[in-house]
């Protein structure tokens, strides 16, 4: 089958809104207490937004950028780096064989990533090896 094949199908144009939690580091910043709200976040919704966290907006913006740009890729393209059986990492979407009915299009890019020491450019290195060197800049 195609990615067209797999796409859901039209609705009536409705999208669900989800209520996304929000953790704010100011608060942990200045007590050091938001284990409650980051536990419940993940409890009743498994993610959460964080705000106040002091990342540079330009910084943001530029992987959200980088973002857009990897999944408007081939999807050929983006499969060089697919997740394979038990690994935690990669590419994945619900159009990659797992279902046999058509669900809301997912896509996921996964990766691992440390602030050891020594471990500075292990995103970028993960990018270039399972995608090459013009993805230098994504990771």
């Amino acid at each position: 089958s195609t990615m067209a094949d797999e796409a859901p199908a039209a609705d009536d144009g409705v999208v669900e809104e989800i209520a996304i939690p929000v953790v704010d580091l100011a608060a942990f910043l200045a007590s050091g207490g938001i284990g409650r709200d980051v536990a419940e976040a993940c409890e009743r919704h498994g993610f959460f937004q964080v705000v106040n966290h002091g990342v540079d907006p330009a910084l943001l913006a530029e992987a959200y950028r980088c973002c857009d740009a990897f999944y408007a890729r081939p999807l050929a393209e983006k499969q060089r780096a697919r997740r394979r059986p038990g690994e935690n990492h990669g590419y994945a979407s619900s159009f990659t064989g797992r279902f046999d009915c058509k669900l809301p299009w997912k896509e996921t890019m996964s990766f691992n990533c440390s602030a050891a020491p020594g471990n500075a450019r292990m995103v970028a290195d993960y990018f270039v090896d399972a995608l090459g060197e013009e993805y230098r800049h994504m990771g």
